[in-house]
């Protein structure tokens, strides 16, 4: 039932945006965990595991920024 409900949710979002910016939000998955799992579980989670994590994240953000376009000047 849960992988069932994934594939809908999947499904009814993916018919109102375009795929890759849906794609991205994947990355939100393992800190939802985490902070579910904490929250409800009371698992505390390794300092080493969030900082992993965080590494990950920030490389993933580094990866898919856009370069800044410089500003032409207009001579006339």
């Amino acid at each position: 039932m849960p992988t069932a409900l994934a594939f809908v949710t999947w499904a009814y979002a993916l018919a109102r945006t375009d795929a890759g910016r849906l794609g991205v939000t994947t990355y939100l998955v393992p800190p939802l965990t985490i902070l579910t799992g904490w929250l409800l579980l009371g698992e505390t989670p390794v300092t080493t595991a969030l900082v992993g994590g965080a590494i990950c994240l920030v490389g993933v953000a580094l990866s898919r920024r856009r370069p800044r376009v410089a500003a032409v000047e207009e001579v006339g």
